[in-house]
């Protein structure tokens, strides 16, 4: 298919219990006019196998077999190779419904949007969940604050996005990052868009039980992981929303010098030059005077200081307690 109107990419490693399940729901499509991109990434499993043993059947599937580099550079490998108008992404682990294709591409071009949303399911061993993510507001300003409040799913899985996006941008795949490289992307995508769709309907199957090693739902990302996801966006994002771009990075720092996780003189060497972003922030005046001394070198003197405010604060309430 030299242009197919939609390329899915699916990263395939270690899926052979339930690749089948996955590329079997994308060839049950209503929608014909798509093609698939299978990456093996270094698979010690049959997984390699099953992809080609699906492309010999069906012409739209192709397969490209590399070394392994995780995630990032596997969904990397499917945008360099995407032939598609549009793209969407699924996890081997997930499946979908028969129409997504067809309603999401249908949406993106009445609308001529560069991103399709929709709603999804939760699908855990005993029960299913259905999750409406409709925006409060479709503006890109809006959807940027609730992703980085955490209120919209940051992932790329189940979302229509135009593959211009990437390409006219240079947006590519952070290959540091282990994990969390489809928010990086994301962002970064959205903050280049000028149209985003919704659709109030479910499509996408989050399996939630089968890959009991998958890291994103076993182990939270650390505050040094979320610094790093963050700063591959952070330049993007800022000229978008920048008073809550500080805030944001303003209550990380405060959360890494609390914690003991950089040192000041680690602090002036990468973020000296951020320093007075914080004064722009709408962190409290205690995360930000508490970061502004530590990243100076003086983190014992605003925690004596701020000990020392407590106990006033603490003094004068038992005082005013007593006179009443």
């Amino acid at each position: 298919m030299d242009c197919p109107k939609i390329s899915v990419i699916v990263a395939v490693y270690k899926a052979e219990a339930y690749l089948h399940r996955c590329v079997d729901s994308l060839l049950a499509q209503t929608f014909q006019d798509f093609e698939i991109l299978l990456i093996d990434d270094g698979s010690p499993d049959n997984s390699g196998k099953i992809c080609d043993d699906y492309a010999k059947q069906d012409a739209r599937i192709r397969v490209f077999h590399k070394e392994n580099g995780g995630v990032s550079s596997a969904r990397q490998c499917g945008i360099d190779h995407a032939k598609g108008e549009y793209t969407t992404h699924v996890d081997p682990d997930d499946w979908v419904e028969p129409t997504m294709l067809e309603d999401l591409y249908r949406k993106a071009k009445e609308e001529d949007a560069d991103m399709v949303l929709s709603d999804f399911y939760l699908e855990y061993r005993d029960n299913i969940k259905y999750e409406k993510r409709q925006p409060s507001s479709l503006k890109i300003k809006n959807i940027l604050l609730l992703l980085l409040e955490g209120k919209l799913r940051v992932n790329l899985c189940g979302r229509l996005i135009r593959l211009s996006c990437y390409r006219d941008n240079d947006i590519k795949f952070p290959l540091h990052l282990k994990r969390g490289e489809d928010s990086c992307v994301l962002i970064m995508l959205i903050c280049k868009m000028k149209k985003i769709s919704y659709l109030p309907c479910a499509y996408y199957h989050y399996d939630q039980y089968s890959n009991q090693n998958s890291l994103t739902r076993t182990v939270p990302h650390s505050i040094l992981e979320r610094m790093s996801i963050y700063n591959c966006y952070r330049i993007d994002i800022h000229n978008i929303i920048p008073w809550r771009c500080n805030t944001y990075w303003a209550y990380m720092v405060y959360d890494l010098f609390k914690e003991n996780r950089i040192s000041a003189s680690k602090f002036q060497e990468e973020f000296r030059k951020d320093i007075p972003l914080f004064l722009c922030s709408y962190a409290s005046i205690k995360v930000n005077f508490f970061v502004i001394l530590s990243a100076l070198g003086y983190k014992d003197i605003a925690y004596q200081l701020f000990q020392f405010l407590k106990r006033m604060l603490s003094s004068f309430c038992i005082k005013n307690h007593d006179v009443s």
